[in-house]
């Protein structure tokens, strides 16, 4: 009996102790949540952001979207839309942007979004940067209810 029981134990323990080798796996698509809707919905932000259009970026916020970024937090998107949106959209826009990795999980009505971008300044500076969103669905429309931005030199 005892045999036997240690034999389960090591078929259920075996595979989870195995899980986390060595070997390097391939993965599935980095881009593997840019195709939904609200994958859709952190391109569009994104779009807008680089465009410099305030209306479509703010019409894709939360209307009490958190924002975390450099240390700070902006508690709605009015508050963004009147502190950092105009200075990001200088920004971004003056950025060249690679996408490399973008995650997106959908729960119901909520989903979250990670990413991974290359950036470049125009003085040739290479950096990442990395994104997780919230997003949350109110009346068939994404909208995304909380950033944190944070980057790598």
């Amino acid at each position: 009996m005892r045999e036997l029981l240690v034999a389960l134990i090591l078929t259920a323990v075996s595979p989870t102790l195995l899980a986390h080798g060595n070997e390097t796996r391939a993965h599935e698509s980095k881009l593997s949540g840019s195709e939904t809707a609200p994958g859709q919905a952190v391109l569009a932000f994104h779009k807008a952001l680089k465009d410099q259009d305030n209306v479509v970026a703010k019409s894709l916020l939360a209307e009490n979207v958190m924002i975390v970024e450099g240390g700070g937090i902006e508690r709605s998107a009015q508050e963004y839309a009147s502190h950092h949106m105009l200075s990001d959209m200088k920004y971004v826009s003056s950025l060249s942007s690679k996408l490399l990795e973008h995650t997106v999980t959908e729960y119901g009505d909520s989903a979250t979004s990670l990413s991974v971008s290359e950036n470049t300044t125009e003085s040739g500076k290479t950096y990442r940067s990395y994104e997780t969103a919230v997003l949350t669905k109110h009346e068939g429309k994404w909208k995304i209810a909380h950033l944190h931005w944070s980057t790598a030199k």
